[in-house]
């Protein structure tokens, strides 16, 4: 059972309902009864949403204490030993249980369907050109993706003329958007692209600050955090809480190199702008959110030393959050001996934390991250890895060789 399905309302970057940020595979997408997908461009309210033939038949199903398709990540997560999305969300929203099982009849409709979480990802307008990213989360991406990818891994020119033109948030009133759910939503999360570079985000706080409910909604934002404008720090007294979860996968260079082409020195002030300020702007947390890759398996530990010694209010450690697309990325992919080495490492910088930090639950995805590196390898992945990064280091005049020494020399002397 996951709360989700009973309370939430998922955009994507590309504007359609999807069931949540951790659905995947051909189901994620919520579709009408004739099968086409539903989109922002449609209008729906919360009940029409919540009531959609998907949700519906999602909600029957773990009725009957089944997995639908599309949760296969929050299964494989809870199988290796992480905490999944879907434990967070029961956590998170549990005192609504009793509430919304009332209000389910037997074919899966929601009698009163209100929407208590939204997330939602503002279109791709994104200042950075991610490694493990695409077109569809940053339109930076268009010119150069078929440029750099194995041929298996292209999409169609048309597919990414449309990602690097076509952008819901400005079609679609995003005050429309919050207007449906501002009379029941607890908890907003914003993403993007980069949620802190897109006006329609701070026309969103400013409605429910007009609402007079922005002290009951906390807030929450994903970001690369190479920006920290003020106009959106001034509005974030007036919220229950404010979250601010960093997406940063390396110290230093490693940063630069993974999140093009991001500025370390700007990250770095940022964070500590958030930490100096984080009464006044009523941040309830400040956590590293990493994204665990190739690039960056074999420099993890790096992060228990510069968040432990330089914050006050940042979270000590990072929630590692194992990548599985592309796959080629994956740790999976990587030679036996580099695995041993990386899970060496791991182990020891978790048990030096472990004395420091005793009981942060950030800790635990040590062994997630170990276990699912011990994945077999996908089919040319080692291959399709090498091809990628020459080909995006030559697109973009970068170095892999200069920013991941480490693993360029393990990985080129084969």
């Amino acid at each position: 059972m996951c709360i989700l399905p009973w309370l939430h309302r998922f955009t994507s970057e590309q504007g359609f309902h999807q069931i949540c940020c951790s659905g995947e595979g051909p189901r994620k997408r919520l579709r009408d009864k004739d099968g086409h997908p539903l989109h922002i461009n449609q209008a729906l309210t919360d009940e029409e949403l919540l009531n959609s033939p998907d949700l519906k038949a999602i909600r029957i199903a773990m009725l009957n204490e089944e997995w639908p398709s599309a949760c296969e990540r929050c299964r494989r997560s809870e199988e290796a030993g992480a905490k999944s999305v879907r434990q967070y969300m029961n956590d998170r929203f549990q005192h609504h249980w009793p509430e919304v099982l009332e209000q389910t009849v037997e074919d899966g409709t929601l009698s009163n369907p209100r929407v208590r979480y939204a997330d939602i990802r503002l279109g791709n307008v994104c200042n950075l050109t991610c490694r493990m990213c695409g077109p569809g989360a940053s339109r930076l991406w268009s010119d150069h993706y078929n440029e750099v990818q194995p041929p298996r891994f292209r999409i169609l020119a048309a597919q990414l003329e449309d990602m690097k033109v076509n952008n819901w948030v400005k079609r679609q009133p995003a005050r429309w958007l919050i207007e449906q759910c501002i009379s029941s939503v607890e908890a907003l999360q914003f993403a993007g692209g980069e949620p802190f570079i897109i006006p329609e985000m701070i026309e969103m706080l400013e409605v429910c600050v007009d609402s007079g409910r922005a002290d009951q909604i906390a807030l929450s934002y994903h970001t690369n955090l190479t920006v920290l404008p003020e106009k959106v720090t001034r509005l974030w007294p007036h919220f229950r809480s404010v979250t601010v979860i960093c997406s940063v996968d390396g110290v230093g260079p490693l940063n630069e190199y993974i999140r093009r082409p991001s500025k370390w020195s700007d990250v770095d002030q940022n964070l500590h702008k958030l930490d100096a300020h984080c009464e006044e702007w009523n941040l309830r947390k400040i956590q590293f959110n990493t994204t665990v890759q190739i690039y960056n398996i074999l420099s993890l530990a790096d992060f228990f030393d510069y968040m432990g010694d330089n914050f006050k209010h940042v979270g000590p450690v990072p929630t590692f959050s194992p990548l599985y697309q592309p796959n080629y990325l994956s740790i999976a992919n990587l030679p036996d001996d580099v695995k041993q080495i990386a899970s060496d490492r791991l182990l020891s910088a978790r048990s030096k934390a472990i004395t420091r930090y005793r009981g942060y639950i950030q800790l635990t995805s040590v062994d997630t991250i170990i276990a699912l590196m011990q994945k077999p390898s996908h089919p040319n992945g080692l291959k399709d890895f090498l091809y990628f990064t020459e080909k995006t280091d030559h697109e973009f005049k970068d170095s892999w060789a200069r920013s991941c020494p480490e693993l360029y020399d393990l990985l080129m002397r084969r």
